[in-house]
């Protein structure tokens, strides 16, 4: 009985001693057969396992090529790993690990490198998959004529991602099987269903429902969502901005159909009748600059609005008579005044307009500046000298030295004085009707200067 414990007692000392720097029987790593051997037979054994094996490539079902590992510059980093298997074996029962199948499995892609210029260069090398690939397209808002604006999805490129290829790569060494190309494709980064790209076409089909309703005059012009169509542009990258010159131009045929500024106008005067006006200071149109930001701003806001338009000049007053009922009329023939409050006359004095040579410009103005007292200063072109006139009032009516001022220096007003006591065209009434006159105007008053 003796003999027969320690013989059995020897044998597992033996086998106890033999497995200590050898794997046990049924041992894989990463599908590689190393039982009964050492770690440094096993590292060799699986590493030239690796180096040996060939890789398939298939690109959308159709062979490629196939290659060596050694070609793609494949490394595999197993020495850890195995020592970790090793270390982990000696703490089991070597008689129970002994009879067990041990299988290994490990994160393959943090073991295995393949050297990206010895990939591209096998990929470039074979001639069914070399030239020029394309990138992915993006997502992107695009127009249709039959469905308007829409999603249009993004399409996969041809161009690939090596580090998806580099993980097939691994995976077919693992699994006995093909690379698919295909699979590696670079994917689009924006996709038909991204959130903003879905926002931003809610948001464009809410710009081209809206309307802008312009109220000019008395008139309303509605910006329609056609229009806002027309007017909105989609860039390569799918991106949407408005044409600010469409705008522009748009409001540039509402001011050739209401702009006042710069016209020609009929009037009907206190003693001529009908007359036509000259175009002067007065007028107004719509301020395009400004107003084209505005638009921007409602096309932004993406609601409906109703409102004026950004005017710029003298005279508008929600109508398209920039006249009215109060204005100054100054007719040169008959060399008199009238002020004008609310249809009713409430002036009427004889004027000194300007001597030949020096005639005031006849045209429709308007009062921009008031000043009392006030000193005129200037060069007489008919005595060649400066001069330098003190005045108690003093009205101006456009932007070139002409205006209305008391004259207490002319010995008579209205008839024929004007042929030789005339003015430097300006406009001369006696200082009594001056204060009258300055009592019941106010800046901006149209004042109609006529023949």
């Amino acid at each position: 009985m003796c003999c027969v414990s320690r013989i059995r007692f020897s044998r597992g000392l033996l086998g106890k001693q033999y497995f200590a720097e050898r794997y046990y029987l049924n041992t894989e790593f990463a599908s590689v057969d190393i039982s009964n051997l050492t770690l440094t037979e096993a590292h060799h054994k699986v590493t030239e396992s690796f180096s040996q094996q060939t890789i398939n490539f298939e690109e959308e079902g159709r062979e490629r090529q196939t290659s060596n590992t050694n070609d793609l510059g494949l490394t595999i980093q197993v020495e850890e790993e195995l020592a970790a298997l090793m270390t982990e074996q000696k703490q089991q029962n070597w008689l129970l690990g002994a009879l067990s199948d041990t299988q290994h499995d490990y994160a393959a892609q943090d073991l295995i490198n393949i050297d990206d210029a010895q990939l591209q260069a096998v990929l470039d090398a074979n001639a069914q998959t070399n030239g020029q690939r394309s990138l992915p397209t993006d997502a992107k808002i695009s127009y249709s004529e039959t469905e308007g604006y829409l999603i249009e999805a993004g399409q996969t490129g041809t161009e690939l991602d090596n580090s998806v290829l580099k993980e097939q790569i691994i995976q077919a060494l693992l699994n006995q099987e093909a690379v698919e190309v295909s699979q590696a494709y670079l994917q689009p980064s924006v996709t038909a269903d991204n959130p903003s790209l879905i926002q931003e076409l809610e948001q464009i089909q809410a710009l081209t429902s809206m309307q802008i309703t312009l109220t000019i005059a008395g008139y309303e012009e509605v910006i329609t969502p056609e229009m806002i169509y027309s007017w909105l542009i989609l860039d390569e990258n799918g991106e949407y901005y408005f044409d600010q010159e469409m705008i522009y131009d748009y409001l540039g045929t509402l001011n050739d159909a209401y702009a006042t500024y710069d016209d020609y106008r009929n009037f009907t005067s206190t003693l001529q009748g009908d007359v036509q006006l000259l175009p002067g200071t007065l007028g107004w149109s719509i301020d395009r600059e400004a107003e084209t930001e505005n638009v921007l701003n409602d096309l932004a806001a993406g609601e409906s609005v109703t409102r004026e338009p950004a005017i710029v000049g003298i005279g508008y007053n929600g109508t398209l008579d920039d006249i009215g009922g109060s204005y100054i009329e100054v007719d040169m023939t008959y060399q008199m005044m009238y002020v004008y409050i609310d249809g009713v006359a409430v002036i009427s004095t004889p004027i000194v307009t300007g001597q030949i040579g020096t005639n005031t410009v006849p045209g429709a103005y308007a009062i921009w500046n008031m000043e009392s007292p006030s000193e005129l200063t200037g060069f007489n072109p008919r005595t060649g000298v400066d001069y330098v006139q003190p005045v108690s009032y003093w009205l101006a009516f456009d932007y070139t030295g002409q205006g209305i001022h008391d004259a207490n220096w002319q010995p008579t007003f209205g008839g024929d004085a004007y042929i030789t006591n005339g003015t430097m065209s300006c406009i001369n009434i006696p200082t009594n009707i001056m204060a009258q006159v300055c009592e019941n105007i106010y800046i901006e008053i149209p004042m109609i200067v006529f023949q």
